[in-house]
């Protein structure tokens, strides 16, 4: 299977490849191994001196649809911006395994699970990343996203929530393009920008 981003995202997803991290993932992975808990319903790590956190997904346990920076109310069909200002999601993985889906807003349906971060199951993919040491993807954190569930294997990932606008290449005008492009249906059919 190949990754993909929808050509007309491109502009506000970024992949790029750590050679540095792909050759030191295994010796992190026994350091995270060792020192990960769980923290509501995930196995966390973090890494002295770095503001990422490290996540274990393993065959049991997945993320479904959810935003990093808001939230989906099914009953008003509105989607409300965390104050928690995740402008950028960065992630790096140190395993391969099972994809990332990036999805289009799905204003039809209820959420798919019911958390703090709940989106509805997307109809439509903007991007699939499968990962494997070093890859890294930053997007913006209001796009709902899912690891796919088919979880063979554990999986860890770096993450990062990028509480400014200006980022690797990025900055306010080309969030604010992204945020007009992927909110224009929920615009057109609720009539009011989120």
């Amino acid at each position: 299977m190949n990754s993909f981003i929808s050509k007309k995202y491109r502009f506000c997803i970024q992949i790029d490849y750590n050679q540095k991290i792909k050759k030191g993932a295994s010796e992190l992975i026994r350091m995270l191994d060792k020192y990960k808990i769980e923290v509501n319903n995930q196995l966390v790590a973090g890494i002295t001196g770095l503001t990422m956190h490290a996540i274990k997904l393993e065959p049991n346990r997945h993320y479904d649809w959810h935003f990093d920076n808001g939230n989906w109310d099914s009953a008003t069909k509105t989607f409300k911006f965390s104050s928690h200002n995740r402008y950028w999601t960065h992630l790096i993985y140190l395993t391969d395994g099972a994809p990332l889906e990036i999805g289009e807003l799905n204003v039809d349906d209820e959420v798919a699970v019911e958390t703090m971060w709940s989106a509805p199951a997307a109809k439509k993919l903007i991007a699939r990343i499968y990962p494997k040491p070093g890859l890294s993807i930053i997007f913006p954190g209001f796009m709902t996203h899912r690891v796919h569930p088919d979880i063979k294997k554990a999986r860890w990932t770096l993450s990062e929530f990028i509480t400014n606008h200006t980022y690797k290449g990025f900055n306010l005008e080309i969030y604010n393009k992204a945020k007009e492009l992927y909110f224009n249906e929920y615009i057109r059919n609720i009539g009011v920008s989120p």
